[in-house]
C-alpha cells in the first residue's frame, strides 16, 4: 500500500457501482478496524471529497454517463511495525 511505501495523500477515484466500497474503504482506513488497515499511519484522515460525471463512450452503443467520486486520505503519523507471526 502506498501509505506503507512512506507516501502520505492517497486518492481514492471510483465511478459507477463502485462507489459504495470506496466510501467504504475510506472509512476502514480511518478507524483502522480489521486486518486491512494494519499497514496505515497512526491516523487517517479523509480530506477533499469531489463528486463529478464523465461521459463513457462505447463502441457500436451510445454513450452512457456515470458518477465520479473521489476521496482523499491523508496520513499522520508513523506506521506501526509489522508483528511477526
Amino acid at each position: 500500500m502506498a501509505m506503507e511505501e512512506g507516501e502520505r495523500r492517497v486518492q481514492l477515484v471510483a465511478r459507477g457501482a463502485t462507489i459504495g466500497r470506496a466510501v467504504d474503504v475510506a472509512e476502514v482506513c480511518r478507524r483502522r478496524n480489521g486486518i486491512i488497515a494494519q499497514g496505515l499511519p497512526s491516523e487517517v484522515i479523509i480530506g477533499d471529497i469531489a463528486c463529478s460525471s464523465e461521459t463513457i463512450e462505447q463502441e457500436g452503443q451510445r454513450s452512457r454517463v456515470v458518477s465520479v467520486l473521489s476521496i482523499e486520505l491523508d496520513g499522520v503519523g508513523d506506521v506501526p511495525a509489522k508483528e511477526e507471526e
